[in-house]
Parts: structure tokens; sequence; C-alpha cells
């Protein structure tokens, strides 16, 4: 049986029209998300890949720097800092300046990286960012909360986020490249032109910007949901609740096997992934566990699992 609709590691994209409406500005943006996490200064990009290009650029990287990637760095990661400078493969004798905290669950090392990609990460309020001290942290509003766009550049120093936005770009081309990423969400075609589009300064519409301060006034019933949801099944789960502290990773790692098709019939398209787990990969089902996938589902895969079907 084939299903119309899956579940993926992050939350489909729910665009609604009248979500555009309103009089807030990016200020307005900025400052409420200030007020819900004070240890960092955000940053309003247009997706969490311009925020990690503005990032890598206010660093300084060109092409005599390298840079050591994580081992499962995804393609927009490797082309946006292809980019600037040189991205080389994973070398686990050398440090990383870019960590990522998978499906927002936090990547420990013995060192401080220059940029925490957290592009996944559902805080609780007021949890302190720069989990590793780096000096930038990168959230994606779409990974996070369906939004149609969105990224956050969170500075660790107020001066960087005074200079970085005086150099963001709000107005050329951005409802265009808004409009192709809408298109992009329903027909396939237009993604890659989107794609081509996310690069440099780039900052929001108004538009925009109403429709994701309309899905931040949402933060406390997804975490409240998400809360829930690991209550219930952190018990199968790899990780231990000290491992979490504040963060609500959108997804849990699972160690189970369940052919991949079956998965599929039951609504999760995600199959088997690499999740590092102290200082090793461990192949694991990453459980999702956001806001689109309800308890009844996540249910039924811990069933099925448990009774070795």
């Amino acid at each position: 049986m084939k299903v119309t609709s899956s579940h993926f590691l992050w939350p489909k994209m729910k665009f609604k029209l009248i979500d555009i409406f309103g009089s807030k500005t990016i200020s307005n943006l900025e400052n409420e998300l200030y007020e819900m996490f004070p240890s960092g200064h955000p940053v309003i990009c247009s997706s969490g890949r311009v925020a990690l290009y503005i990032a890598l650029n206010e660093l300084k990287f060109d092409r005599s720097k390298n840079i050591n990637l994580y081992p499962y760095a995804s393609h927009c990661i490797i082309n946006t800092v292809a980019r600037l400078t040189n991205p080389i493969p994973y070398k686990p004798t050398e440090k990383m300046k870019i960590v990522y905290h998978q499906w927002g669950i936090k990547f420990n090392c013995n060192y401080t990286p220059l940029i925490e990609d957290s592009v996944d990460s559902l805080y609780e309020k007021k949890t302190p960012l720069f989990a590793m001290g780096s000096k930038f942290e990168i959230w994606s509003l779409s990974k996070i909360l369906g939004t149609s766009s969105g990224g956050v550049l969170w500075c660790k120093n107020e001066k960087d986020a005074i200079s970085i936005r005086s150099k963001i770009e709000n107005k050329r081309g951005i409802l265009l490249s808004w409009m192709l990423r809408l298109l992009g969400s329903r027909y396939a075609c237009f993604y890659p032109f989107w794609e081509g589009t996310e690069k440099g300064y780039k900052g929001i519409s108004v538009f925009q910007v109403n429709e994701i301060l309309s899905r931040i006034r949402e933060w406390d019933s997804l975490v409240k949901n998400r809360k829930e949801k690991i209550r219930k099944f952190l018990k199968y789960s790899i990780l231990k609740e000290k491992e979490l502290n504040g963060r609500l990773p959108s997804c849990l790692p699972l160690k189970i096997k369940i052919n991949n098709n079956k998965l599929y019939e039951m609504g999760f398209s995600t199959g088997a992934r690499h999740f590092h787990h102290n200082s090793q990969f461990e192949k694991v089902f990453p459980l999702p566990i956001h806001q689109d996938v309800n308890i009844i589902s996540l249910n039924k895969i811990i069933n099925f699992s448990k009774n070795g079907q």
C-alpha cells in the first residue's frame, strides 16, 4: 500500500495566505526573538543557508582556507560553503569549524567551533544559545516552524548583529525569490531556481515577517507538544533525558529494524540514518516527533517494532 503523504525529519511547509497580513517589521520580529532568547542577538535572513553564508563571510573565509565538514553534511551546506571557501571531507583528526546539532540534539566536542548549525533545534524559551561557545548559531525557521521561508543568524556579540543588519538586503529580488520558494514547494521544477537565489546578505519581505511572527506565537504550544512526545517515547531512544537540557529534538534516534518499505507504508519516509552519539556513528531510525506527527502514528511504529514484525 502506498501512502499519499509521509512524515520526514522536519515539518512540512504550511503556508496560509491570511498570515502574511499585518503591520509588523523585521525589527519587531528580531525584538520578539531576543525576548525569547536573550543570550544571543538575532539577525533575520531569508533562510538557514543564507545565515551560514553570512557567518562564513563575516569570519573572512576565502579560497585560502579549508573547512572540515561533518560527514553527514547536506548538499545545501556543501554548496553554501563552496561559494566562499573550500569544503573538505570529514577528518576525525581535525577540528570541525562548523558543528551540526543533529535533529536538535546537542553535538558535544572538546573545542569551540566557529559556527553551530542548530538549523532544526526547537528550544524552550530562555534556553541559552551557543552551547559549544561559538560566535554564531544558525536556525532555519522552515525546519523548526514549518514557515515558507526564514532563517536566523544568532550572534553572540551585539556589535556583530548591528553590523550584519546594516548589510542585509531586503528589497531587490526578495519577493520574486519568495514566490519561487512557494512554487518550489508545490512544483519541484521551481525549487532549483529558488536555491540559486539563496546567497549573499539576503533578508525577507514584510509579508514573510508577518507569517513568521504568526508561527512564533505558537511557540509555547509547539514546545508543549514536543515535550509530551519526548515524555512518551524517549525511553525507546538511545538518548537520555539529561542530554536534552532545554533542546527539543525534531527526531528521536531509535535502534530498531524495520524494512524501509514498511516504514513508508506506515507514513514515514526518513529511512535509516547515521547519528553521532558518544563519539561514534550509530545507524538509527530517526522517529519524527515534530508537530506534523500525531501520537497515534508514533505508537504504531513503536508497537510494530516491539512485535518484531
